[in-house]
């Protein structure tokens, strides 16, 4: 017998069955992992931020009961067949991008005021996802983020993305151009040419004051094309914006007239502190709320300067790796060209102005506003390096949100005009035959769209025109010429035994004391007067008076 190799491998069966026993094996305890309080801080602040992103989203499709002068003027004109459209336009003394719009969104629609103040809103909403987009391509998803909440909650684009206007257009277009441009500088591909080019000759369409913006913009590329790393996609860049104003050619000959016959004697020029102004209205600094975001605007933009200026100096180095600022910030290399953009345009628009003697409103200043936003998003964005710095950006955003949303609120929620209670005093005693005299002609379109239609005769001063469109087609001298004592006579003529309405306010520039020189003739001629409606300035953009005139 021969005892067994232990070495070599014996093979046995299945094991048998019963209870087997084994030691047990420990591991180590798991640490406890503590809660990161910084990350859930901003966190909540970033819900608190979304959350008034949702509000901004409601209220967007609310406003005012009445569409003021400047709404009810776009409806009556977009409401025209094409060639009429276009012919009104010429005596407007606007582009018709817009209006073709509308026409096409009433005849799905109707006309009613929520419905037609919502294809600003539909334009107001739709920016938000061009935004995103925009961001992460200029500096990743946090700039993206600050990027929509900045424009889903600023106060302007609150207040004109529930105005039946073009300026919730313009801004679109203009975040797609921005867009646009970024990808062409990075990629230039053949697609993104044209594209670029259309949007361009789109923004034309819609608003003259994006001449100024594509000079600006011209400007920065044919610098960029000489020098900089990015020579030769500039070229490119810059030839599409040239071939993309090829689109206004056809609207020239509209432009030129307009230019020559239909200022707008209404306003002023722009005045050298209008980039201070400019990004005050950006702010919403006509609400007490909007002081705050006007002084978190111009801390972004020092934040921004810094972190691009200090990490570039040899000598700040040191400061700037202290603060966090080691890399590049996100976006950093766009910070400078997209600044030149805004200051090349106002500087164009001041220039523009002043030499053509045309007119400036706040409003007009939405070509520029995406590439403020975009700023102050860079600015947000450059404290959050460090985990302090992520909580300090997350409560600026959180705060420029809800401020936002509120000083917004009380921009679209404030009564625009005074029309609404006219006509409704005007309805409630109208007979037919009475005579609605409007001095100015401004105050036609808000009233007249207002009223019932009982055969009565609606009559404007200066040109005895019907109310529901302006003839601005040299408006300034026909006002100077107008007799004020004549149309009273003409108004009481055409009246005969019944009712005469006037519907007043002062103030208008180039009407002097016209429209009240029309009210002291009308009171002479007919003793029996009631002021049915009184103007109240302070609550109302438009104000307005009502006096009835009854037979003696």
């Amino acid at each position: 017998m021969t005892l067994a190799d232990p070495s070599s491998t014996v093979r046995t069966g299945p094991a048998l069955p019963g209870p087997v026993t084994t030691a047990p094996v420990l591991s180590p305890p798991r640490p406890r992992r503590r809660p990161d309080v910084a990350r859930i801080a901003e966190l909540a602040l970033l819900a608190v931020a979304f959350g008034a992103v949702v509000v901004s989203i409601a209220l967007r499709f609310t406003g005012p009961k009445a569409l003021w002068l400047d709404e009810a003027l776009t409806v009556n004109i977009a409401r025209l067949p094409i060639p009429r459209l276009f012919d009104a336009l010429r005596h407007d003394g606007s582009p018709p991008a817009y209006y073709v719009a509308l026409h096409y969104w009433m005849g799905v629609f109707g006309t009613g005021t929520w419905t037609v103040r919502a294809l600003a809103g539909t334009f107001s909403l739709a920016t938000l996802p061009v935004a995103w987009r925009l961001g992460r391509a200029v500096g990743g998803r946090r700039v993206a983020i600050a990027l929509v909440v900045l424009t889903a909650c600023n106060p302007f684009a609150l207040r004109y993305g529930t105005e039946n206007r073009m300026y919730s257009l313009v801004m679109l277009l203009v975040t797609v151009l921005a867009l646009s441009l970024v990808r062409t500088l990075q990629r230039p591909t053949v697609l993104r040419l044209v594209g670029l080019g259309l949007v361009c000759g789109l923004l034309l369409l819609t608003h003259y004051w994006a001449l100024y913006l594509i000079a600006g913009l011209g400007t920065c590329l044919v610098i960029g094309s000489l020098w900089g790393p990015l020579r030769s996609n500039a070229r490119l860049a810059t030839a599409a914006v040239a071939g993309g104003c090829l689109l206004f050619v056809p609207w020239l000959p509209s432009f030129v007239f307009q230019a020559q016959h239909t200022g707008t004697p209404w306003a002023a020029s722009p005045s050298p502190m209008a980039i201070i102004d400019v990004l005050g209205e950006f702010a919403g600094y006509e609400q007490h709320v909007g002081i705050p975001i006007f002084v978190l605007f111009w801390a972004s933009f020092a934040v921004l300067a810094a972190a691009v200026i200090l990490p570039a100096i040899p000598v700040t180095r040191r400061v700037a790796a202290f603060i966090g600022w080691k890399r590049p910030v996100p976006g950093a290399r766009l910070a400078g060209p997209t600044a030149g953009v805004f200051v090349a345009t106002v500087v164009f628009a001041m220039v523009g102005g002043l030499v053509a003697n045309a007119a400036f409103a706040w409003r007009y200043a939405s070509v520029v506003m995406p590439f403020v936003v975009l700023l102050v998003a860079l600015g947000l964005v450059a404290i959050g390096s460090t985990r302090l710095g992520r909580i300090v950006t997350a409560t600026a955003l959180a705060a420029l949100g809800v401020l936002g949303v509120i000083a917004g609120a009380q921009e679209v929620l404030a009564p625009r005009t005074q029309a609404a209670a006219v006509a409704a005093a005007i309805a409630a005693a109208a007979r037919p035959g009475d005579v609605v005299a409007y001095c100015p002609d401004q105050l036609g379109p808000a009233v007249s769209r207002l009223l019932p239609d009982r055969l009565l005769t609606q009559v404007t001063f200066p040109r005895f025109d019907d109310p529901e469109r302006i003839n601005w087609v040299d408006y300034a001298r026909v006002n100077e010429a107008a007799n004020p004592g004549v149309f009273a006579r003409q108004v009481l003529n055409l009246a005969g035994p019944h009712q005469v309405w006037l519907v007043w306010a002062p103030g208008y520039r180039t009407l002097g004391r016209d429209c009240q020189e029309i009210r002291d003739a009308l009171e002479l001629a007919r003793t029996a007067h009631v002021q049915e409606v009184r103007s109240t300035p302070g609550k109302y953009y438009e104000p307005e008076n009502l006096v009835r005139f009854a037979p003696d």
